[in-house]
């Protein structure tokens, strides 16, 4: 029998309505996140753009555009389209109307107001204009207390103190824990939790066959150590930052060191790095180190750990320097703000924040720390951002030396190839222009240019010759902030605007959140970054060890105790236990900062043990589950996704670190500014590493890679601690139709080739959803093969097509389905 391999894409429809029903979930909006942008990002802009022509006092054309009344009666925005909102086309300058009419707006504030138009165009409810003086009384901004756990009824139940305060709050509403999970649930919602990845076989039956009261202790303790512990976690605090491999608004500028950020962040989190000594190396770089502290060249690790700062969203062809400087220096006022403290401190910068106690001047206070650090350069090499050079050794001085030999060497054979093709291309050239009349030499002379083009380049602009001069070999170096050898205070921008500048403010600290001792002094000649660094990192500060001890909790039960994990402001959530935050936080200090075990902690409490089951009775009372009386079932992130299916396939290659950008003749664009082309290709040897080891772009991901694009990866250009969890029918499409599913799914079924039905049943579902195999399992199993088989060569009976491994195929699409299910893409 002979079959078509395409024809299994058009069986069994049944199977792909079933395929399509078993992923549902809500769609969770983030408005919280949306009024920090526009705070941040939009206002500003409509302020220092829009208000002269179009604000309270002047209304052009009976337009204003300054409150959101004016903008609403203006109809000038279309809610989620911009292509149909007149403001966006008007500063695009689609139209005949271009607005501003001096000048084009930069990219950065372009994409800036298309973005917020496209999710929706949120605009704050009215509020006051100064800052609220009640808001320096918020919780968030008081001491932290040392709460002991509470009284409870049901002494039994609790294992941990975690789970005594947790308890507490459900005895006062009346409200019944679930039961345990079982072994195998806990091993994978533990595994996935710890490392991103699934258990094996062999764990699963090390840990099923212990009946040891340490036996979980015993798997939280190998996950922590487990290399793939910091690759995960380390994903969680990049979510948090601006880093990519690339910068520029617009274009896929490359930044070929962003990897040394992205490593430093994996080993701090593998090596468990305290927590304080993590963000001052971060904040501070080399300048954190005390007297006592070894002399001599920085190490790799402390210059590194400054991307933090250095690598953003940068307009890099930015006309407007000046006002380029000030919006890097935004974005690492705001980074520091809701990263580290969780306030939207960006929010002040055209004036006091409407909300929280902070003020205008507070905000250009700090901002003065960030105009006194070296973040890019002015030659715009490598992105426009500020490089360092590393310590050279004298393995890295012969191992350059011999790669530029090498480079010069290529450079001169391919300048003498390139001068030969260019003299043949210009012989034939003019023989196509005496070739008019005669058709047959014509057409043949043609061919031949075409073929001397493709010698010296590969697509339009795409040239060897240029490509070949970019990929100089360089000294290692690393994209670092560094101080300004004359450090500046900064001046008010009113309405943000560089060029309209008023008094200047000193540089210091923000005065209304205190921990306890006055605001430390900036040192003269400093940028004030190491004062900072301490100040945030004082045992004491209010909100530094809060909102960290908070972002843990949330990727450990898919809520936070306070849900706005970026905002501990008076518009961010209130906090469901703040004992419990406290009584954290305290920990977390007194164990020296350390996130494994504020990890392990959590980890063992038995709440974090319950199943997912659902309760009709607790659901009235508490449908959202905030008191946590079970699990939260959640949807894996996009790169926990493609790792699992790596995994399950064998095909995951765990190689970590180095370099991952493509940066190859194909790839890249040769006319100034070198650029990654949007049809770029990742290359063979990194393609099937872990995601978090992928070359990350600003805009969209790589195709080789399209599934970030659609499962809701995090924005390199925001500061994302709560991703949102959306579900739109382009995922459905993604499972069904992936050429990555397809070729995964073939791998695992060529695994099992030789097995018989059951035990490749078995092995499938071990290995992907991680339990044992019930007998539902393989009656599904056996009716799906069998009906599938059935439709194949009923379809193949009635054509001559090419011959598949229809054993293989079959077995491929029963792969193929447990990976689209709900129970494979789900943490329980």
């Amino acid at each position: 029998m002979k079959y078509d391999a395409h024809m299994i894409d058009r069986l069994v429809p049944k199977v792909r309505l079933a395929i399509f029903l078993s992923v549902v979930e809500l769609s969770r909006a983030q408005p919280a996140a949306q009024i920090d942008f526009f705070e941040s990002k939009v206002r500003p802009v409509l302020l220092a753009r829009c208000s002269t022509c179009h604000g309270e006092k002047v209304q052009m054309g009976n337009k204003q555009f300054t409150t959101s009344e004016g903008m609403h009666a203006s109809g000038a925005v279309v809610a989620g389209d911009p292509s149909a909102s007149s403001l966006v086309k008007a500063v695009r300058y689609d139209g005949k109307l271009k607005m501003p009419p001096a000048a084009k707006l930069p990219e950065a504030e372009i994409a800036a107001l298309e973005k917020w138009v496209r999710d929706g165009a949120v605009w704050p409810a009215g509020s006051p204009k100064v800052a609220s003086t009640g808001a320096a009384g918020h919780w968030s901004l008081k001491p932290v207390k040392q709460p002991s756990p509470p009284a409870i009824k049901n002494a039994q139940w609790p294992r941990t103190d975690i789970d005594r305060f947790i308890l507490s709050k459900l005895e006062e509403k009346k409200l019944s824990p679930a039961i345990d999970a079982d072994k195998h649930t806990l091993l994978r919602r533990l595994t996935l939790d710890l490392t991103g990845l699934l258990p094996t076989a062999n764990e699963i039956s090390q840990f099923v066959e212990d009946n040891s009261p340490k036996a979980l202790e015993t798997v939280v303790d190998r996950l922590l150590a487990s290399p793939a512990y910091g690759e995960r976690w380390g994903r969680h605090w990049l979510d948090v930052t601006y880093w990519a491999d690339t910068t520029g608004v617009g274009r896929r500028i490359p930044l070929p060191s962003a990897w040394r950020y992205r490593d430093y962040v994996i080993r701090s989190y593998a090596t468990d790095k305290p927590y304080n000594q993590f963000l001052r190396e971060q904040i501070a770089g080399p300048t954190a180190r005390k007297p006592k502290d070894k002399e001599g060249e920085p190490s790799e690790d402390a210059l590194a750990a400054t991307g933090f700062l250095v690598l953003g969203p940068w307009a890099w062809f930015s006309l407007d320097r000046e006002q380029m400087r000030v919006d890097v220096v935004d974005l690492q006022v705001d980074l520091i703000g809701r990263t580290v403290m969780g306030l939207t401190m960006g929010c002040a910068r055209c004036h006091d924040h409407k909300f929280d106690p902070i003020t205008n001047k507070d905000y250009y206070a700090m901002a003065g720390i960030f105009m006194s650090t070296k973040t890019t350069s002015r030659t715009n090499l490598e992105g426009g951002v500020n490089l360092v050079r590393l310590p050279e050794t004298t393995t890295s001085a012969r191992e350059h030396a011999e790669a530029l030999a090498a480079w010069e060497k290529h450079v001169a054979e391919v300048e003498a190839a390139d001068k030969v093709f260019k003299k043949e291309q210009e012989a034939v050239n003019k023989r196509i222009k005496e070739l008019k009349n005669d058709p047959v030499a014509l057409k043949e002379a043609q061919a031949e240019l075409a073929l001397l083009k493709k010698k010296t380049e590969f697509a339009g602009d795409r040239q060897i010759l240029p490509f070949t001069k970019y990929m100089r070999p360089k000294q290692p170096e690393v994209y670092a902030a560094e101080e300004m050898e004359y450090p500046e205070d900064a001046r008010i921008a009113f309405r943000g605007d560089a060029h309209q500048l008023g008094e200047f403010v000193p540089r210091g600290l923000p005065s209304a959140i205190s921990n306890g001792k006055p605001l430390p002094e900036i040192r003269k000649g400093a940028s004030g970054r190491k004062e900072l660094a301490e100040w945030l990192t004082e045992p004491t500060h209010p909100l530094t060890a809060r909102v960290y001890v908070n972002r843990v909790w949330h990727h450990m039960y898919g809520r936070g105790i306070v849900a706005s994990t970026e905002n501990f402001g008076t518009r961010g959530e209130l906090p469901t236990h703040p004992e419990l935050l406290d009584f954290l936080a305290t920990r977390f200090v007194e164990q020296g900062w350390s996130t494994k075990k504020l990890i392990r902690e959590i980890a063992l409490s038995r709440v974090y043990q319950l199943a997912s089951k659902p309760n009709p009775q607790n659901d009235e009372i508490d449908a959202e589950n905030q008191l946590l009386w079970r699990s939260n079932r959640r949807r894996l992130e996009a790169e926990a996704i493609r790792d699992v299916v790596l995994q399950a396939s064998g095909h995951l290659d765990i190689k970590s670190g180095g370099p991952t950008l493509p940066l190859t003749a194909q790839n890249i664009h040769t006319i100034a500014p070198f650029f990654l082309e949007d049809d770029s290709r990742i290359t063979p040897e990194v393609k099937y590493r872990r995601t978090v080891y992928q070359p990350i772009m600003r805009n969209s991901q790589m195709d080789d890679i399209d599934i970030l694009n659609l499962f809701d990866f995090k924005d390199p250009d925001q500061i994302v601690g709560d991703r949102s969890s959306t579900t739109v029918p382009t995922q459905m499409l993604y499972l069904m139709n992936s050429p990555f599913l397809k070729d995964e799914s073939r791998r695992m079924a060529e695994s099992t080739r030789g097995l018989n039905d059951q035990n490749r049943v078995s092995k499938i579902i071990l290995e992907t959803l991680n339990r044992p195999s019930s007998q539902r399992d393989f009656d599904q199993a056996r009716q799906f093969v069998s009906d599938f088989r059935a439709a194949y060569e009923k379809q193949a009976s009635k054509q001559s097509v090419q011959t598949v491994d229809l054993d293989v195929e079959v077995w491929a699409r029963y792969c193929h389905a447990i990976f689209a299910s709900s129970e494979f893409l789900y943490r329980r």
